[in-house]
């Protein structure tokens, strides 16, 4: 009788072990199943900080996210692989995935990127300290160096001149790419380059370039000039991991804005761009914001209009998800 208890009693030890085993095992699946993977397109810019915070301080794991970042050469090449499944979401001008929305492709932006809030803003017009660039007339056979045509770049050079009372007609449009238009202008090859950082930084410690204008605050002040997006058939099927995404950018977000100047803020940013710290102490780093605008998209996309990029202006409301703005 004793042995008969005591082999039930072994008996029911076993099963429960085996059971909390099982257990055990289903609950780590079940963690490893929540891990959703996304596969991102990049570029090494200053714009995409908030993604390489929120993957350094584990805000994206945190939300159940494992981020596979590839870098691309931007929108023109990220929204192909985006079309044809090769990524989840690209980061891009807004330019881009505009005229990419405009003919047909359905994509949608889930999360800002890039917002020209301050002023000065980050990308400004430089040219010689001795040239004069004040009235209409001074305009009359000036180059100006952008990186592409039909570029967010050549949209805003354009729409500057026309801010500054000059006509289009009257400036050549030549493009240089951005690591090459400081010496393009020292060397005569043009007059005036529209720079982004950290091309700008670099050429204005020439004395003899200055910035000579601001086309984002003279001609469309706060434009939304880069997003995340991604296709509406992923959006469609995964709404919560869209969610946990913008959720993880925005907490990104904050800490940036919180702590734009200081030395970690610079060494994450370094670790990326291959910029020197140094380098980056002299760059007026951007804020960036937390919601897409739906009316500088709509302004944008009017001058895309205005400049033949696209034949009009498109559906805004289906071009932004909802949660951009929320």
């Amino acid at each position: 009788m004793e042995n008969l208890m005591f082999s039930m009693a072994r008996r029911r030890i076993l099963l429960g072990a085996t059971a909390f085993a099982v257990g055990t095992v289903a609950a780590f699946s079940a963690a490893a199943q929540d891990v959703t993977k996304l596969r991102i397109s990049i570029q090494p810019i200053i714009d995409l900080t908030p993604l390489f915070i929120a993957q350094k301080f584990g805000y994206f794991a945190e939300e159940g996210l494992e981020v596979d970042t590839s870098p691309t050469s931007g929108a023109a090449t990220g929204i192909p692989g985006l079309i044809g499944g090769a990524y989840d979401i690209t980061f891009g001008a807004a330019v881009s995935s505009l005229l990419a929305f405009s003919q047909g492709l359905e994509i949608e932006v889930i999360s800002p990127g890039t917002q020209m809030i301050r002023k000065p803003s980050p990308s400004l017009i430089v040219g010689k300290r001795d040239d004069s660039w004040a009235t209409p007339a001074d305009f009359v056979g000036k180059s100006i160096a952008v990186n592409t045509r039909n570029s967010i770049v050549w949209l805003y050079a354009q729409a500057w001149v026309e801010a500054r009372g000059a006509k289009i007609e009257d400036v050549v449009f030549r493009e240089v790419g951005f690591p090459q238009m400081g010496d393009a202008i020292i060397q005569d090859q043009v007059d005036a380059a529209f720079m982004v950082e950290p091309f700008k930084g670099a050429a204005l410690q020439d004395p003899g370039l200055v910035v000579i204008g601001d086309p984002f605050a003279e001609a469309q002040p706060g434009a939304d000039a880069g997003n995340y997006v991604t296709t509406k058939a992923f959006a469609a099927e995964h709404p919560q991991v869209i969610a946990k995404f913008r959720n993880a950018i925005r907490r990104a977000v904050d800490w940036y804005n919180a702590n734009r100047t200081t030395d970690e803020n610079y060494k994450i940013i370094s670790g990326f761009t291959n910029l020197p710290v140094e380098t980056l102490k002299k760059i007026d780093l951007p804020e960036f914001p937390l919601i897409s605008n739906k009316g500088e998209l709509t302004a944008t996309a009017e001058l895309m209009v205005r400049y033949g990029m696209i034949e009009a202006v498109p559906d805004i409301e289906a071009y932004v998800n909802p949660i951009a703005t929320k």
